[in-house]
């Protein structure tokens, strides 16, 4: 029993030991303003931010830009594609993929349309900042 204690509380002082480490380590870095958008960040690209990029126009602008290929018309084929791209801070998309397709043509009609489209840019603490963006895009055969 007393074996166990001593290693159980060997095991605690262990775990704190090392999960007080690093916050210690980063309340110093917190407190110099790590999360300040300085020159070098221009090139880093946001997950979230404070304000994402919005579709100019709305989500209509990109399906006015889109195509139905024939092939998936004659083929019926239907479902989302999903294209994940950039927007910059000027609101331009860059670096378009697609990373859910469907066949048929699709994703390069889908990737051709949302290169067309202009979007507000994403804001991180008053600045344009570039964010990365994941947006699906339905084919539907209407009757």
């Amino acid at each position: 029993m007393v074996k166990k204690s001593i290693l159980l509380f060997s095991f605690m002082a262990a775990f704190l030991a090392i999960t007080t480490l690093p916050a210690k380590a980063s309340s110093g870095l917190l407190a110099e303003g790590v999360f300040a958008i300085t020159a070098e960040d221009s090139t880093k690209i946001y997950d979230v931010v404070d304000q994402m990029p919005k579709i100019k126009g709305g989500i209509k602008e990109v399906y006015k830009n889109i195509d139905y290929p024939r092939a998936a018309i004659s083929g019926r084929v239907e479902g989302r594609v999903f294209v994940k791209f950039v927007v910059d801070e000027n609101g331009d998309v860059k670096d378009a993929e697609v990373i859910k397709d469907i066949g048929a043509g699709c994703g390069d009609a889908a990737l051709e349309g949302i290169k067309k489209v202009k979007f507000t840019p994403g804001q991180l603490q008053g600045k344009a900042v570039k964010v990365y963006y994941t947006l699906p895009i339905s084919f539907k055969i209407e009757s």
